[in-house]
């Protein structure tokens, strides 16, 4: 499937996230990185699964492919609900009912407000029901994820300054960060590496590098496969399109991590 005509999907799941989103702001555990309204990939579930609510084995998930709904107890799943024909607002008032049912009080869940210029627009926005759509685009769209969060765990565990995986709902992106101290909390350096569905920049899914504090452009050396992306922000990024099979990905990860760590001047 050419990843350029995934569009349509990846949109209608990046607002199908939300609801997960919500449920950990309203009654996750606050974390100086709200880092509490972050999902993950499940393997089990074959799809994209919330934080635990604090005190219980309850989370809200989705399964891409058919845009599934699920609440989930103790990793068995307690309640579904297809989107499709539901409103944003008919959704959220489902996750709300089936969480009361199981002895939460979810009155507080609201969804997440983002920078209009910022998030996608799109009708489900603005009234419109979620729609049945490409299938087999969902589960192109998700494919992504599940084979992008193999290679972060990789170097998750390579690497002791990096951050657990999340899948951050305003940019629906999953990545790792590498923190790196400095004497002062505004001299740290980070390194951000991770995978985009797609945005205003690219439309389509693209794997992303991110020295910060952003070098020098004139600086910036070439990479093997892929390229550096210098307008607004600074990083390596390789394009799907870009990619012939893992081996590609690897170079790109692997060289650019390697030069971002050149540049900031860290191990």
């Amino acid at each position: 499937m050419n990843p350029k005509d995934l569009l349509s999907q990846r949109v209608q799941l990046h607002y199908a996230i939300q609801f997960m989103a919500a449920v950990g702001m309203a009654l996750g555990e606050a974390r100086s990185d709200e880092s509490q309204i972050t999902l993950d990939w499940n393997t089990n579930v074959q799809g994209f699964v919330g934080q635990k609510i604090p005190g219980t084995q309850i989370q809200v998930a989705l399964v891409p492919q058919t845009l599934t709904g699920l609440i989930l107890q103790a990793d068995q799943t307690v309640a579904t609900l297809s989107l499709v024909s539901k409103t944003m607002a008919e959704a959220l008032d489902w996750h709300r009912a089936e969480l009361a049912k199981l002895g939460v009080a979810a009155e507080t869940v609201k969804l997440l407000d983002y920078p209009p210029d910022d998030f996608p627009d799109h009708p489900l926005a603005h009234g419109a029901a979620f729609a049945a759509g490409d299938a087999a685009a969902r589960q192109g769209v998700a494919a992504f994820y599940a084979e992008t969060r193999p290679l972060l765990a990789e170097m998750m565990a390579a690497n002791p300054a990096a951050s657990p995986i999340y899948i951050w709902p305003h940019h629906f992106d999953i990545a790792t960060l590498m923190t790196y101290p400095g004497p002062t909390e505004a001299e740290a350096k980070y390194l951000g590496v991770g995978l985009s569905p797609g945005d205003k920049g690219y439309a389509e899914p693209y794997w992303y590098v991110t020295p910060y504090p952003c070098p020098d452009v004139a600086k910036l050396p070439e990479l093997p496969v892929g390229g550096w992306h210098t307008a607004g922000w600074v990083g390596g990024v390789l394009t799907a399109s870009q990619v012939q099979d893992e081996s590609t990905l690897r170079t790109f990860i692997n060289a650019a991590v390697a030069a971002s760590k050149d540049l900031l001047g860290v191990e």
